[in-house]
């Protein structure tokens, strides 16, 4: 993805949000919603107060912050500013821990282990309470992974914006080699089969159906939801249904004019830059992120297809949150922030402006890119025929198994190994590396 000119891919998401005005005017209460009453019930004006918040993700930038989260904030909350300390790969929480520097809360990805690790996170569960916010409006599947991260019923987090994944395809190639068009309810099977109507040489130029291990083949299989490592002997789990997800994905790159040049090779790449790809599996929100400036591409999308043991089930599910640093000052200020950023009317317009909701609110869901012009005579509705898959056992040891099982299916895709030895290989190396990692 580096290497992608248009811009760079964020998992997470790269369009700017105008200010809402609807919160002038404040909404009820009940349910987790903020109020233009709140913060006035005893009528003195606050002390101003400043909020460091870090953004240890790329997705989040100070344009989409102020346009979407702290201008409402400041509507209602007028006394409350922030300190945005953008992402960096050379200065994050590790760093502002060491410097004494600790940001008031923090946006991140699902994975906020090394958070509990350094004893950071606070669990929110009695300040959710406090504050009212109901997180039975949430979509289970998400609130059901944050939970995941509690031993004892602890919520380290809330949800700001989720990211699911879609099949995107190329119209015009599908329409230059006289093919019919995917569509929603595909199986992998069937994907892979309308890759070979795709995938040849033609006038020198290499066309290539389908590339769905972007990310690795533990990304392609996380559907369905195979764990990684045992939670009570903390050893690696490579279970006997790896051997159908391999012979998947090598199926699908046998097919010789599909097979891409390195395995895990830029499917956004091949698919919006060079156009020389059919269908890209994609989450939705980077996706939209490269097409919003692709003014040539005759795109459109379908449900991504799914294996048949996990019917209408796409990548685990995948979110954006923040979590609240146990040494803030200002708690309670904090917490009506998130309680804006989960109100309907913020989530609603930021589906409106292609960002999904994490609220299990249909009104909502369907008002997904509304505000988006290029989207308009899509199918969008299929990106959401499908369901994220539940979150397995989050591990400090599950990205040593991942690297193993990706490491195993290169040598499979080069021809370095067959299936059974890649895989009796990947639990070997994966037990060693955990072995090490206990020894830190």
């Amino acid at each position: 993805m580096k290497q992608f000119p248009v811009k760079k891919r964020s998992r997470k998401h790269l369009l700017v949000y105008p200010l809402l005005l609807s919160l002038a005017a404040g909404c009820s209460s009940g349910g987790g919603q903020p109020s233009a009453a709140d913060p006035a019930k005893d009528n003195k004006p606050k002390a101003p107060v400043t909020l460091k918040v870090l953004f240890a993700n790329p997705g989040m930038t100070k344009e989409i912050f102020q346009e979407l989260i702290a201008g409402p904030v400041k509507k209602l909350h007028p006394h409350i500013s922030f300190d945005m300390v953008e992402f960096q790969t050379t200065y994050g929480l590790k760093e502002m821990i060491a410097a004494g520097d600790i940001p008031d809360f923090i946006y991140t990805t699902p994975y906020i282990q090394d958070m509990l690790d350094s004893d950071i996170a606070l669990d929110l569960t009695e300040q959710l309470k406090k504050h009212q916010i109901d997180t039975a409006r949430f979509n289970p599947v998400v609130m059901n992974a944050i939970k995941s991260f509690g031993t004892k019923g602890e919520i380290y987090s809330l949800p700001y914006m989720s990211q699911s994944f879609a099949m995107w395809y190329n119209k015009s190639l599908f329409d230059r080699f006289g093919s019919a068009y995917p569509t929603d309810g595909m199986n992998w099977d069937q994907a892979i089969e309308l890759s070979k109507k795709l995938a040849r040489q033609e006038n020198g130029v290499q066309y290539r159906g389908l590339v769905a291990t972007h990310g690795g083949i533990s990304t392609f299989a996380s559907s369905l939801s195979l764990e990684l490592v045992d939670s009570k002997s903390l050893t690696a789990l490579i279970s006997d249904k790896w051997n159908a997800v391999f012979a998947k994905g090598k199926a699908l790159y046998d097919i010789v004019d599909n097979r891409p040049v390195k395995l895990n090779a830029s499917n956004v790449q091949l698919f919006v830059r060079d156009q020389t790809l059919a269908m890209a599996p994609y989450w939705t929100g980077g996706m939209l992120g490269y097409l919003k400036d692709a003014k040539d591409l005759n795109w459109d999308v379908v449900q991504v297809p799914y294996f048949a043991e996990a019917p209408n089930k796409y990548y685990q599910v995948d979110y954006h949150q923040f979590v609240v640093s146990k040494t803030t000052k200002h708690l309670d200020d904090v917490m009506e922030v998130l309680k804006v950023t989960v109100s309907d009317e913020v989530q609603a317009k930021a589906a409106r402006q292609g960002k999904e909701t994490v609220l299990a609110n249909q009104s909502i869901v369907d008002q997904f890119a509304q505000d988006l012009d290029f989207v308009k005579g899509k199918n969008l509705k299929g990106i959401f025929k499908g369901q994220a898959s539940n979150m397995i056992f989050q591990s400090k040891y599950n990205g040593a198994v991942s690297t193993a099982i990706n490491a195993a299916f290169n040598d499979v895709f080069e021809g370095k190994s067959d299936i059974n030895t890649a895989l009796r290989k990947a639990k070997e190396e994966a037990d060693k590396k955990i072995a090490e990692l206990k020894q830190q």
